[in-house]
């Protein structure tokens, strides 16, 4: 029976409001002031802009250590430290 009464009131007040128009809240929307939209660059952005052409001169590829590494595979001095890099995967991702 609750329910019946929460549902009746809640139909009345719908309702009710059907009969009124929208204008208020149009109105209000008119009446906010425009902000103009600016561009604003952080300041992170904008050192990474003026470090791209240092980045880009920068080789992707250490070639010393790559050869490095390869010496000591094909001499079998190549050795895994596994807790350091388990220690390091641990200090990048958490």
């Amino acid at each position: 029976m609750e329910i019946q009464k929460i549902n009746s009131a809640i139909s009345t007040e719908i309702s009710t409001k059907k009969g009124q128009t929208q204008a208020p809240i149009q109105q209000e929307k008119n009446d906010r002031a425009e902000v103009p939209s600016q561009k604003v660059v952080s300041d992170d952005w904008q050192l990474m802009s003026r470090s791209q052409p240092e980045l880009q001169q920068i080789d992707e590829v250490d070639q010393a250590k790559v050869d490095e590494l390869r010496q000591s595979l094909k001499a079998g001095t190549f050795k895994l430290d596994l807790d350091a890099i388990s220690e390091a995967m641990l200090q990048q991702h958490g």
